[in-house]
């Protein structure tokens, strides 16, 4: 059993096109306007599945696709002890940004993979 992460949260995709990617995702996979989206400065929705957000669109309108690829920005998890992740990050010297969303609710750790690749792992402020 991992003691660090509880699971997958979402994925964020930019796009230029934020009701044609909205109508997709509702329109032909059936998901929901999730309206507990915080008070963000840019635009964008989130969408749920089951009740909870698993999409999340950011607009981006200076966005360049290279070949027509889907662009995905970054991974999140949910974390179950996020001090001992940041414990461990520090251990290997891995840097960190930690944020808390515009309404206080949830903290946030982002970290770049091997690969590149963005990482959120998040939990909620209680």
């Amino acid at each position: 059993m991992n003691k660090l992460l509880d699971s997958l949260d979402h994925i964020t995709i930019i796009t230029k096109k934020l009701k044609k990617t909205t109508d997709f995702y509702i329109n032909i996979l059936g998901m929901e306007l999730d309206n507990q989206r915080p008070p963000f400065n840019f635009g964008g929705a989130w969408l749920s599945l089951n009740k909870r957000a698993v999409v999340h669109i950011v607009v981006n309108n200076n966005h360049i696709t290279n070949d027509n690829k889907p662009t995905l920005d970054h991974i999140a998890f949910r974390a179950k002890d996020i001090e001992l992740i940041k414990k461990k990050l520090d251990l290997h010297r891995i840097e960190y940004l930690e944020k808390i969303t515009p309404d206080n609710k949830i903290l946030q750790l982002f970290i770049t993979d091997p690969n590149g690749i963005k990482l959120e792992l998040s939990k909620s402020i209680e």
